[in-house]
């Protein structure tokens, strides 16, 4: 059963898949040209606080926890190469839903499909 805290959690990160939030979280600077495949959407929705992508390697498997709409996963995707292997988890259905919408988009830009997305808590 979930917990009230992981429910408001759900819920703000629902309806931030649907209208933009800008102060849902903090802004980062990003390697511009790992955006250029990325659509829109997946971006303007993304709410996240960190980019690791410059210490990812070819051929390595990342793992990201609380993905959302998936933009550090498809970043991680050109970073580690075709024969790398992205897993993005998230628990709001809705962050998934526009994430693994814009996969096969992604996947094609790049000449190769290294991303899946999970629901998890």
């Amino acid at each position: 059963m979930a917990s009230h805290l992981e429910t408001k959690v759900k819920e703000r990160y629902a309806s931030a898949a649907h209208q933009t939030e800008a102060a849902l979280c903090c802004p980062v600077q990003y390697d511009k040209s790992l955006l250029e495949v990325i659509p829109a959407e997946v971006i303007e929705k993304d709410y996240g606080c960190g980019d690791p992508s410059q210490y990812l390697r070819e051929g390595e498997t990342v793992l990201d926890l609380g993905s959302g709409t998936g933009k550090i996963c498809f970043m991680a995707a050109q970073k580690v190469g075709p024969h790398g292997k992205v897993i993005g988890v998230d628990m709001t259905d809705d962050m998934l839903e526009v994430a693994r919408r814009h996969a096969p988009t992604v996947a094609e830009r790049i000449g190769y499909q290294n991303v899946v997305f999970k629901k998890g808590r």
